[in-house]
C-alpha cells in the first residue's frame, strides 16, 4: 500500500470525503464505450469527460478537493478492443502521462468472438504489453484494472451462459495482470450481481453490457472503494483512523473548547509569533497568550519565553484530530513563526465516549500528518516535535509502554523537523516520575515546565538570554 504524504491528507472534505489523489496528480481512464460515455472530442469541459463513472469520480473529487490540481482525462473509444488500445496507446495513453491509469476493456473483445474460438491467450498478451510498456515509462505509475461485466438482459440475455463464461475468462486475465504489476482489481461483475439484491438488471444495465445512469453511478462507487483498499494505508485514511480524522473536541473541561478558538483566531491577528506551542492541556497550562484559566507554569514561562514572542495553541484534552480540525478552520493560518513546538498525542491512547482508543501507530500518522500542515503553511519554520511526555508515577505501566511505543515510531519516521526527547529529565533515576515534576503523573508543574524551557533553549528554539521585546 502507498501511504501519500500530502497536504490532502489532512483529511476529510468539508463534506467527510476522505483523499485518495496526491496533489497535482492526472488520472487516465482507458477502454471501451463504457469508458467513453460518449464524451466530447474537443476541450469543452462540459461534454470531455463523457456520462459514465468516469464523470462521476472527476466531478466527487474535483469538487471536495480543488486545491489539489487534480486532471482527468477520459481517453476511452466506443467499439474498442485491446488490439485497437495498442494502435492508440503511443497517443492517448503514453503521450499523457498518468500519475494513474484505470483500464476496462475486453467486452467488445467477446463481442466480436461469438461464434469463434475465443483465443484468450491473444487477448492477455497484448493487454500484458501495454501495462508493460506503461510501467516502464513511469515506475512509479499507479494501475487500476477493471473486469468486465454482463447482467442477463437484452443482447446478453440471448446467450447469457457464453457471455457469462467468456466474461469470466477476461475477468481472470485482469486478475493475473493486476497481480503481476501489482495492481488493484476493480470487480465490476461482483458489484453489479450484488446489486441485483436491490433493483432488477434493467434498473442498472439497459441492454446486458451498457450501464444505466445508476449503474455508472454503481460503478464509480466500485472503483473508488477498489483504489482506496489498496493504494491507501488504513493509517492515512481518516474513514479508519480517527487521528487523522478532523473533529471538534467533545470532551467536558474545564474550559470552553470553542471559546478556546476563538481567542486563538483573535490573538493570532496581533502579529506574526516568534515561536508557536501547539499541542493539549501540558501545553495549554504552561502559560502565554491566549490567557487561561488556569496556568500550572506561570514562573518557568516568563523565564523561557521572557523577550520571546509566543504564541500558545494548546488546547486541554486535544487529540491530533482535534489539532487538525483547528488548523483547518483558520489557526496557524498566515503565520511564519521561527520555531512551532507540537508537542501532541498523549490524550490519543486514552479513549472515551467522545474518541475511540489510538493505536501508536495511527497517532503517529496523526503527528505527521499535522507536520505536513504546518510544513505546507510555513515552510521556513523549524519544527520540533516533542516525543510525548511519559505517563503515571511508576515506569513501565500500561500506558507509558504505549508512550514509549508511539515514540520510537516517531523518532523513526518524521522527516524534516526536530524531535525532542526530554523523557529521561523527566524521570528520576530509577524511572519513576516525581510529583514535584508532574503533579499528577501527566501535567507538568512550574518546576516540569522549566525542565521543558530548558530543553527549548538547548534546541535554540529560545535564547538562553532573553530580552525584552520593544
Amino acid at each position: 500500500m502507498i501511504c501519500p504524504s500530502l497536504l490532502c491528507a489532512l483529511a476529510l472534505s468539508q463534506s467527510g470525503t476522505p483523499p485518495i489523489f496526491l496533489r497535482g496528480e492526472t488520472i487516465l481512464f482507458q477502454g471501451d464505450s463504457i469508458t467513453d460515455g460518449n464524451r466530447g472530442r474537443s476541450e469543452d469541459p462540459n461534454h470531455i469527460l463523457g456520462h459514465g463513472y468516469v464523470f462521476s469520480i472527476a466531478a466527487k473529487y474535483g469538487e471536495h478537493f480543488p486545491g489539489l490540481g487534480l486532471k482527468f482525462v477520459n481517453r476511452g473509444i466506443s467499439g474498442n478492443t485491446v488490439a485497437d488500445l495498442t494502435g492508440r496507446w503511443d497517443a492517448d495513453a503514453m503521450a499523457v502521462k498518468p500519475d494513474v491509469l484505470s483500464v476496462l476493456i475486453g467486452i467488445n473483445d467477446l463481442h466480436q468472438a461469438q461464434g469463434k474460438t475465443l483465443d484468450i491467450q491473444k487477448i492477455e498478451r497484448r493487454y500484458d504489453e501495454l501495462l508493460a510498456r506503461s510501467r516502464a515509462a513511469n515506475p512509479k505509475l499507479k494501475l487500476i484494472l477493471g473486469q468486465p461485466f454482463v447482467l442477463k438482459v437484452g443482447m446478453v440475455a440471448k446467450d447469457a451462459a457464453w457471455w457469462t463464461a467468456a466474461v469470466a475468462q477476461v475477468g481472470s486475465v485482469v486478475d493475473r495482470l493486476a497481480s503481476k504489476y501489482n495492481a488493484p482489481v476493480v470487480r465490476f461483475q461482483e458489484a453489479f450481481s450484488k446489486a441485483l439484491e436491490r433493483a432488477a438488471a434493467e434498473h442498472w444495465i439497459w441492454d446486458g453490457i451498457h450501464p444505466t445512469t445508476s449503474g455508472h453511478q454503481l460503478m464509480a462507487d466500485a472503483w473508488i472503494q477498489a483504489y482506496n483498499d489498496f493504494y491507501i494505508s488504513p493509517l492515512e485514511d481518516p474513514a479508519r483512523n480517527s487521528a487523522i480524522d478532523p473533529v471538534v473536541n467533545f470532551e467536558r473541561d474545564s474550559y470552553n473548547w470553542l471559546h478556546r478558538h476563538a481567542d486563538v483566531l483573535d490573538a493570532q491577528k496581533k502579529g506574526n509569533p516568534d515561536v508557536a506551542l501547539i499541542g493539549d492541556s501540558i501545553t495549554h497550562f504552561w502559560g502565554g497568550e491566549p490567557k487561561s484559566s488556569q496556568s500550572n507554569g506561570p514562573t518557568s514561562w516568563k523565564a523561557t519565553f521572557q523577550g520571546v514572542k509566543a504564541l500558545n495553541l494548546g488546547y486541554g484534552w486535544d487529540r491530533t484530530q482535534n489539532v487538525l480540525w483547528r488548523l483547518q478552520h483558520g489557526e496557524f493560518q498566515g503565520l511564519k513563526p521561527k520555531s512551532v513546538v507540537l508537542n501532541i498525542g498523549t490524550n490519543n491512547l486514552v479513549g472515551d465516549e467522545t474518541a475511540r482508543t489510538n493505536t501508536p501507530e495511527e497517532v503517529a500518522a496523526g503527528i505527521r500528518a499535522i507536520v505536513r500542515v504546518l510544513k505546507e503553511r510555513s515552510p521556513e519554520s523549524k519544527i520540533f516535535v516533542m516525543a510525548v511526555f511519559p505517563r503515571g508515577f511508576d515506569k513501565g505501566n500500561e500506558l507509558d509502554l504505549r508512550i514509549t511505543q508511539l515514540n520510537e515510531i516517531l523518532a523513526k519516521t518524521l522527516e524534516g523537523v526536530t524531535f525532542l526527547d526530554i523523557g529521561p529529565k523527566l524521570r528520576r533515576p530509577d524511572g519513576s516520575i516525581s510529583s514535584e515534576i508532574l503533579s499528577d503523573g501527566t501535567h507538568p508543574t512550574d518546576k516540569g515546565y522549566a525542565i521543558w524551557g530548558e530543553a527549548l533553549r538547548e534546541v535554540g528554539v529560545v535564547p538562553r538570554t532573553s530580552l525584552p521585546r520593544t
